[in-house]
């Protein structure tokens, strides 16, 4: 057999195609936003593993776009953060602008899209080195060192269409079980709307209702205003649950684990052998860009620089409460220069406090969907170890599309 490792060969990135660095519309002007054309930054891309990008937080509308000349970048354009935190990947669906921490490839017809991205991300450290080796305190790959750097890989097309082909069918799956738990925590959360925020919950209409006046709660009916149980009431969050401050662990006390350590950012900072909060648990970011962000994790954790809280009784009820007040917390944050969210703070928000029974039946009914979404994250997790084991010896050429090792 040939050895096909001698048919990989350098090539510069500025070869792979139509390079271009975004830029933000003007955040004051009201008519470039809230379109139909995602502005993609890279808190929009979910972590290291993500490939194609759904959704954004924000839009921009035909008159962002006019106002940023040659910035709109066309359907499977890859996309790669290259500020602050480098490597972050992800491949265009629809017509899209980038903010200015994403370098962008408009991949030319002698490429494959999706090959170069597991291309980028096989060789994500080596990105992450030439970033952090700017001197400047801030990584950074800007425009012109991005386009210069080398890449080994296979010129035949074709070829290129095998490799990625065998890696996207493990995407594809992960990318459908994804698309299951986004839709399992869609039930959850409208449910919780259902029973707590428009107060149709089983047998509503034959409960005794009290309704709020200019002197507070009083007995009343259905036909207008605001109406709760007469057992329910509006609270501090600290009634139901309590958010505790993590304890901060560098990564010199970090050890190689399987327990992830939650801090400010959307993804572990890296992994520990013990952890400090156990079972189904919530965190807060509290601190950075991400400063007020939710999260719930269906396994240990070691909890950071972050807020948590830990409590298998309403874990579910406090968790889709917040989720609904998520741009409450966000409006939290505090200080210029480094947001911070405070647990006291979280503790202090005002929310629905229902009976203890219809918390428990709210959580009968939604621990089925959290431990199916359970099963499919741990479904996931098997795919991406099977999808990671191929991923070197393909890009290298050591195994064959056909699935046979290279000697």
């Amino acid at each position: 057999m040939i050895n096909m490792v001698k048919n990989l060969e350098y090539v510069q990135i500025s070869d792979f195609g139509d390079i271009r660095t975004g830029k933000t519309p003007k955040t004051e002007n009201t008519e470039y936003w809230n379109g139909n054309v995602p502005f993609i930054t890279p808190t929009d891309i979910p972590g290291f593993d993500s490939k194609k990008l759904l959704h954004t937080e924000r839009t921009i509308s035909v008159e962002g776009v006019r106002s940023q000349k040659k910035t709109l970048l066309p359907p499977n354009s890859l996309c790669v953060s290259c500020i602050a935190t480098i490597g972050k990947l992800c491949l265009t669906s629809v017509p899209s602008i980038t903010n200015q921490q994403i370098n962008s490839i408009i991949v030319n017809d002698n490429y494959n899209p999706d090959y170069l991205f597991y291309v980028f991300r096989y060789y994500l450290p080596y990105l992450q080195l030439i970033g952090g080796g700017t001197g400047s305190g801030t990584s950074i790959i800007n425009k012109n060192k991005f386009s210069k750097l080398k890449y080994p890989i296979f010129k035949d097309k074709s070829h290129q269409a095998k490799i990625a082909n065998v890696l996207s069918n493990y995407d594809q799956l992960i990318e459908n079980n994804n698309k299951r738990i986004k839709l399992l925590e869609s039930m959850a959360g409208e449910l919780y709307k259902e029973w707590f925020v428009r107060f149709r919950f089983p047998g509503y209409r034959s409960v005794d209702i009290k309704k709020q006046s200019a002197k507070g709660w009083c007995f009343g009916d259905r036909e207008d205003g605001q109406f709760i149980p007469v057992n329910w009431n509006f609270a501090e969050l600290i009634e139901t649950a309590e958010f505790k401050r993590g304890k901060n662990i560098t990564s010199f006390e970090m050890v190689d684990g399987e327990i992830p350590v939650i801090a400010a950012g959307l993804e572990p900072s890296g992994y520990n052998n013990q952890s400090n909060v156990k079972g189904y648990n919530l965190t807060v970011s509290a601190s950075g860009a991400n400063a007020g962000y939710l999260a719930y994790h269906l396994e240990d954790i070691w909890a950071a620089d972050c807020s948590y809280y830990q409590n298998d009784d309403n874990v579910w009820f406090v968790y889709n409460a917040l989720k609904f007040l998520q741009p409450v917390i966000s409006n939290m944050q505090v200080g210029s220069a480094q947001p911070h969210v405070y647990a006291k703070n979280i503790n202090r928000i005002s929310t629905i406090k229902p009976s203890n029974e219809w918390i428990q039946k709210y959580e009968e009914k939604v621990n089925p969907i959290y431990l199916e979404i359970k099963n499919l994250k741990n479904k996931n997790g098997l795919l991406t170890k099977q999808r990671d084991a191929l991923l070197p010896r393909l890009m290298s050429g050591k195994l064959s599309v056909e699935g046979k090792e290279v000697i």
